[in-house]
């Protein structure tokens, strides 16, 4: 795959930007081995990269908001995990590195997954905040408890050995309350001919869905899932395929979080390459995103 060079531009798009960088992602679709099937469907595939680039940057321009609603209804944030360890100075014993085989050479991308964790753990502060009406600072761990949100995080093995070592770490500090009922966290999925496999990419994360019951046992009201705005993108083109992964009256609001400026462009055309593949190599994503969404 040919390199892309940007020059330094705002994280919004001009029209003409938009143009160019369409072309460029449909040039490179040569070559790949999925090429003659996404041909084939040359009109769906030239208004999934123009449409796919308007959905990245709508979500960029919403990651902008100083004040974002945030619903008190919202049962489940949910963390598709993203690349980079949470951090280097938390590595299990024994530890030099981890094996972010996938993103590891992308420098500006490692610290994805850190920010859509941090995020997350602010959001279920709010809307704790917002069902006891206390400040944040004077939030117990019962409260998170009996009123707080699940935090729901599914990734890769390593990535869970060591987001669980981490949480351990900041709860000794005192710096992390939600308690451990309130967390969910698995790294192997059901897919939908039944088998249980090991989860490797997002493709397995959101054919696998498996959000917690209230404690009702009723389905979550809301569910916000916390990411990036390239990779939201790709996670409604998933979506499509499987849209019953959001159970029946369940809200899903999409909450992104700004790229970081150095990944802005490679990361877009990671996503959106990764995205055709995914629809004309394995299937498993649908041209037609998910729509049913808030932002």
């Amino acid at each position: 795959m040919s390199e892309i060079h940007y020059p330094e531009i705002s994280r919004i798009l001009t029209p003409e930007q938009r143009d160019q960088f369409s072309q460029d992602i449909f040039n490179q679709i040569d070559g790949e081995t999925w090429a003659d099937a996404a041909y084939a469907n040359l009109l769906g595939v030239t208004t999934f990269i123009r449409n796919g680039i308007d959905m990245i940057e709508k979500f960029e321009e919403a990651s902008y908001r100083k004040h974002p609603e945030v619903h008190s209804d919202t049962d489940v944030i949910y963390i598709d995990s993203g690349p980079g360890p949470y951090s280097y100075k938390m590595l299990e014993p024994g530890k030099t590195d981890l094996d972010d085989k996938n993103y590891h050479k992308w420098q500006s991308s490692r610290k994805m997954d850190r920010a859509r964790i941090r995020t997350a753990y602010t959001l279920a502060t709010m809307i704790t905040s917002q069902r006891t009406r206390k400040q944040a600072d004077a939030l117990t761990t019962e409260d998170f408890e009996k009123f707080g949100p699940f935090l729901m995080y599914t990734s890769v093995d390593w990535q869970a050995s060591h987001i669980r070592h981490a949480l351990n770490l900041t709860r000794e500090k005192g710096t992390f309350k939600i308690p451990d009922s309130k967390i969910v966290m698995y790294e192997n999925f059901t897919s939908r001919n039944g088998e249980v496999k090991p989860i490797i990419h997002t493709q397995d994360q959101i054919e696998g869905l498996q959000f917690p019951s209230n404690p009702d046992g009723s389905k979550p009201r809301r569910v916000m899932i916390v990411s990036h705005p390239a990779h939201l993108m790709r996670v409604m083109h998933i979506l499509g395929k499987y849209p019953d992964s959001i159970p029946e009256g369940t809200k899903l609001h999409a909450f992104p979080i700004s790229t970081p400026t150095a990944a802005l462009r490679e990361y877009a055309e990671g996503e959106l390459m990764g995205t055709l593949a995914t629809v004309f190599k394995t299937g498993r994503a649908s041209l037609t995103p998910y729509s049913n969404y808030e932002i």
